[in-house]
């Protein structure tokens, strides 16, 4: 059985993918396909996530919309910690954000971004939300409205950073 709310039962379901808002009441539903091999399900989303995830052009959820879902609330829950001071990142990670903001985003940059040594970097918070990058831009473009989140909070980041 699956641990989804069944709207014809409870009335009060919440969109599929980010658990947060309601399904879009116009929205066809979707498939996804678990991967443990039992049956595939109708799902159905949000109108936020129906309209920004990477896989928006298929008729089923795809991986790496769960990678987009993931990275977009880290992105966002760190920004949020960011201009509330609940967050300082290391001067290293400043200095990738920078980086990561002027380049053009391809998965080979974003792969051999993600491949830096550094420990600062590493023991940071920010590299996680980055991580997800190269699998979705395997799907979209470097200017695709899901990598907006992720956009955002490195120049947040990168503005700090150039002004030290």
């Amino acid at each position: 059985m699956s641990s989804y709310p069944d709207p014809s039962i409870t009335g009060s379901a919440t969109c599929d993918l980010c658990h947060y808002r309601r399904p879009a009441t116009d929205a066809p539903p979707l498939t996804v396909r678990p991967p443990t091999g039992s049956r595939q399900r109708q799902v159905r989303l949000c109108a936020p996530c129906g309209e920004d995830r990477p896989g928006r052009r298929r008729r089923e959820l795809i991986a790496e919309d769960f990678s987009w879902q993931s990275m977009s609330r880290q992105a966002h829950d760190l920004a949020d910690a960011y201009t509330a001071g609940r967050w300082l990142p290391y001067e290293d990670e400043h200095r990738w954000a920078l980086g990561l903001a002027r380049t053009y985003w391809t998965r080979a940059a974003l792969e051999a971004a993600l491949g830096d040594p550094n420990p600062y970097l590493r023991a940071g918070r920010l590299v996680r939300v980055v991580e997800p990058l190269p699998r979705i831009l395997a799907v979209v473009g470097a200017g695709d409205r899901a990598l907006r989140p992720v956009q955002a909070l490195l120049d947040t980041l990168a503005v700090r950073s150039a002004r030290s």
